[in-house]
């Protein structure tokens, strides 16, 4: 049986579905890009995401878990995307410079303005910055251009994330390596997260269905470190199937490639998105999201990992906020668990605050203390999640049984999910515009 192909025509029907409700097919694109703030996004600083054109990947069907590909235009018309970086430019002070938050690596050696604090962000399309469909050559320089400019001005250092498909960065390789873009970018301290999700093959060709070999993501990571780019690489914590010690395990492992070959992590925990495959299995019960215990663990032996046991600098990493959007999820990890037992809502507001502490801060040996405190305290179950954990291992089927489940699942829900979801959004769409309606009186 073909399951990637299985899932991508799945994925790519459910994103069909979304587009015939008329929500956003062909709407007019803002002058606005989609915006987090820095306690919503990558780290604790702002991010931007161009509405434009769909990714790629989210055309072909890809990314089973994703769905971020919500704006939709059927031609690329230049000129918005410009109109949404003026925008970000027009408002630089309230939506990029009072966005700063917490703490930020780095390093002061690398300060071009020594008494100044560095400028964080980030801004790419949602699909990839090295897309010409997404992000057109000219309009890139445009906005890199401008952002050097403002760097000047201020005399501040600037930081910029992007995020990029490896596939794209490969087919671009001359022109990343040796072009005025480049330049660009390295002035900025560019940072090129990929996505990547997983080392292991089964969990990011087929449970992600990334569409990614391994050798072309090195390729990657090879071209950008050639140009002066830092890569980084987007790792998937909370797969459909998985359990949640797989989960786990399978994020570890990554981050161990990832060290080993000088990718920094950016650590992602699965929420759920609208109109996936994973909302669906949620949505008809059978399927649960990370228990909120596993993402603390999975992070502590993470964090482990990047010191070497507390022996070294952990290096730069990224932990997104996982309860935000935008798209806003339906679900999320750490907030109304209705669908566990044993578990309260203040030992998950406590254990996400922990999380949340660890990125406003950055301190590692804080957090690893707070958290093994938090497991000794009878207070919160920790035993109890344990045991949770240990019986989900033990009554586990096999991998591709537990896929073979989901699919018929898919199989048989699939025409209902449609119907309620898109009679849920209705509803949604309809008590925005009340409140929009209202907020203009």
């Amino acid at each position: 049986m073909d399951y990637s192909r299985r899932i991508r025509q799945i994925t790519k029907n459910l994103r069909k579905a979304y587009y015939e409700t008329g929500t956003q097919e062909d709407r007019v694109i803002s002058t606005e890009p989609s915006q987090l703030t820095a306690k919503q996004g990558l780290g604790n600083f702002p991010a931007f995401y161009l509405e434009g054109t769909h990714c790629e990947k989210s055309d072909c069907g890809n990314c089973a878990n994703c769905f971020y590909s919500q704006y939709h235009s059927k031609e690329l018309n230049a000129e918005q995307i410009k109109a949404q970086i003026d925008y970000v430019f027009d408002h630089f002070d309230e939506l990029v410079l009072k966005e700063q938050y917490g703490k930020n690596d780095f390093p002061n050696e690398k300060k071009k303005y020594k008494n100044s604090k560095p400028i964080f962000m980030t801004l790419s399309p949602t699909g990839s910055f090295y897309s010409d469909k997404e992000f057109p050559k000219e309009v890139r320089l445009y906005f890199l251009k401008k952002l050097l400019k403002k760097s000047e001005e201020l005399k501040r250092d600037v930081v910029l994330h992007i995020e990029a498909h490896a596939k794209d960065v490969v087919k671009q390789k001359d022109y990343i390596q040796d072009s005025e873009e480049s330049e660009l970018l390295r002035k900025l301290n560019a940072k090129c997260i990929l996505g990547f999700e997983s080392v292991d093959e089964w969990s990011r060709n087929t449970l992600y269905n990334k569409d990614l070999p391994l050798d072309t993501f090195e390729e990657a990571i090879s071209t950008l470190k050639n140009a002066g780019i830092e890569p980084g690489a987007f790792v998937f914590c909370g797969l459909m199937t998985h359990t949640n010690l797989e989960a786990k395990e399978d994020m570890l492992q990554s981050i161990q490639y990832l060290k080993k070959l000088g990718v920094f992590p950016v650590l992602m925990f699965a929420n759920c998105q609208s109109w996936t495959i994973p909302d669906l299995l949620i949505q008809t019960k059978n399927a649960k999201l990370l228990e909120p215990y596993t993402v603390l663990d999975t992070v502590y032996d993470a964090m482990n990992i990047l010191t070497a046991n507390g022996t070294e600098d952990p290096g730069y990493y990224l932990v997104p906020e996982p309860v935000d959007g935008p798209p806003y999820p339906e679900s999320n990890i750490f907030f109304d668990r209705k669908d566990l037992t044993g578990l309260t809502s203040i030992d998950s507001y406590f254990a996400h605050e922990i999380l949340a502490d660890l990125r406003a801060t950055r301190d590692v040996t804080a957090f690893i203390k707070k958290w093994e405190r938090f497991r000794n305290n009878s207070v919160h179950n920790y035993k109890g999640y344990t045991i949770r954990m240990g019986k989900e291992e033990e009554e586990k089927e096999n991998l591709q049984t537990r896929l073979n489940n989901v699919l018929s699942v898919v199989a048989s829900q699939y025409k209902n999910y449609i119907v309620t979801r898109k009679a849920k959004d209705a509803l949604e769409a309809e008590a925005e515009a009340k409140e929009t309606y209202k907020s203009n009186l």
